[in-house]
């Protein structure tokens, strides 16, 4: 007679591993469903985040040329964008990370989206300074050095007085542009 426990524990135990680990990459799904964004209240006082006269600004780190990364999301932005009713108020920022020679490059490629939409060329000094207050990740990347690995958040900016202050930060593509409708709306009539 065959001992049963011997030959279902090791499948039991595969078994059991397998679902387990399963439900580790399903379930954190389950519980930040409808969590795209974290509200911040934090004061940003940059000159090329100051020097606008939109009461909202949104950013987008990135660089020119990103394909994998800002490509997708600059497009859903300009779709968004172009939709949206109170542009007058809100602008949109591409802070360029990398630095290019060309420093028409950032400007060139974020109007490559939409013709309202800002490039902002930064030195290696003022790319630290910029990206330090935002949490902003990039590296160069190790498989090809003409790339970076970067963050890929949408920031949303709030002009209160003579300051800007971060108000949002989406951290889930594709962004929720509804969310984000309603945060401009509101921060528009506080």
């Amino acid at each position: 007679m065959p001992n049963f426990k011997k030959e279902i524990s090791p499948i039991l135990i595969t078994l059991f591993i397998l679902v387990f680990s399963g439900l580790i990459m399903i379930l954190p799904s389950f519980f930040t469903k409808g969590v795209s964004r974290t509200e911040v209240k934090n004061a940003i006082d940059l000159p090329y985040i100051l020097d606008t006269p939109k009461d909202i600004e949104l950013l987008f780190f990135g660089y020119a040329g990103c394909i994998n990364i800002c490509t997708p999301r600059l497009e859903s932005l300009s779709t968004w964008y172009t939709q949206f009713k109170n542009r007058s108020r809100v602008g949109v920022r591409f802070i360029d990370i990398s630095a290019p020679e060309d420093k028409t490059l950032p400007m060139e490629f974020a109007q490559a989206f939409n013709k309202e939409f800002i490039g902002v060329y930064l030195t290696p000094p003022q790319i630290r300074e910029y990206t330090r207050p935002f949490q902003v990740y990039f590296s160069q990347s190790l498989m090809d050095s003409t790339e970076f690995d970067h963050t890929a958040n949408l920031y949303l900016l709030k002009r209160e007085g003579k300051r800007k202050v971060l108000r949002y930060i989406y951290t889930t593509y594709p962004f929720d542009f509804k969310q984000i409708d309603l945060d401009i709306k509101e921060l528009l009539n506080e």
